[in-house]
């Protein structure tokens, strides 16, 4: 048993000298779910199309990287199949992805990729010049209501991004007044963060107006929800930072137990957020695997850290 298990060792010792591994699947079923409005249901083929945006979003991969390389992921060569779902009393289509044929073609590429998430504060202003106190008129009604649930639920679905609204009881009537809001904003809050301005253009239309980006849209009733959406996935793109691959070098003790060795390379090779790594030297003393990932460096320490790590630089 202990030569079996010393030939082990050795084995998984020389492999790793000698390959790099590379990121594998992540640890779920063998589909990418992504859920779409049930509006949408009569043009399901522009949105199977059109999805390649958001399976980017949903593993963190650079659409710039993906333009600059001059490849395409094509959606439709990875789709499954779509069904309707139902959540809190919203309908969604759920559309389904072949996740292993999305990853290969990403480790195929070299195309690096992880898991992303983030959380906006979405600060609310909604004014109705027919009416009397109309922001409670507009933030009590169920169509708004249902359209900031419907914006939410897909938005933490489909980009791992989680919205907090909060609505102002105060609406800036003039430009000056805006600007006086934005910048109060600024002051509170760093990064993450959007203003949505409601208003009633003229009898039929609303005007859905983001001042931090100066963009504006009007549409018939209460219907903001890919607007706000765009707007909040843009805000927490843009404040992320340029991603950046980085090399750590990570020292465990020298005496693990083979099975301590294996799971620690298991979870490696398994993991997203590791692009690749090796053994870099073996010892009495230590054994030091060096890996890169576009982790910061507390992330990658921590991570590290759970696996057992002494240090991690």
């Amino acid at each position: 048993m202990f030569l079996k298990k010393s030939v082990q060792f050795i084995a998984i010792i020389v492999t790793l000298m000698s390959f790099s591994f590379n990121l594998k699947a992540q640890i779920s079923d063998n589909f990418l779910l992504l859920y779409e409005s049930y509006d949408n249901l009569n043009q399901i083929e522009e949105v199977i199309e059109s999805s390649q945006t958001r399976i980017l979003r949903k593993y963190g991969v650079s659409e710039q990287y993906i333009l600059d390389k001059q490849i395409q992921l094509l959606p439709t060569e990875h789709f499954i199949g779509y069904q309707i779902k139902k959540f809190n009393d919203l309908r969604l289509i759920e559309l389904k992805f072949n996740k292993d044929s999305i990853e290969d073609f990403f480790v195929v590429n070299a195309i690096p990729f992880f898991g992303f998430k983030g959380k906006a504060k979405v600060y609310i202003a909604a004014n109705d010049s027919f009416f009397d106190n109309s922001n409670l008129f507009i933030f009590d009604n169920k169509d708004f209501q249902n359209e900031l649930l419907n914006a939410k639920l897909l938005s933490e679905l489909n980009q791992n991004i989680i919205l907090d609204f909060e609505y102002l009881e105060d609406f800036p009537e003039d430009n000056f007044s805006v600007n006086e809001l934005v910048d109060k904003l600024s002051e509170n809050e760093k990064n993450d963060w959007l203003l949505m301005l409601v208003n009633r253009f003229d009898l039929n239309s609303w005007s859905y107006t983001f001042p931090k980006s100066d963009k504006i849209k009007i549409e018939k009733n209460f219907n903001f929800r890919s607007f706000l959406l765009d707007e909040a996935i843009a805000e927490i793109s843009q404040n992320g930072g340029e991603l950046t691959k980085k090399t750590f070098i990570a020292t465990f003790k020298a005496d693990l137990s083979i099975d301590e060795i294996e799971n620690i390379f298991n979870r490696l090779s398994e993991s997203t957020d590791i692009l690749n790594f090796r053994v870099l030297k073996s010892n009495t003393q230590s054994i030091d695997l060096e890996y890169e990932s576009y982790l910061e460096p507390d992330d990658a320490n921590s991570f590290l850290s759970s696996l057992g790590a002494l240090n991690n630089s």
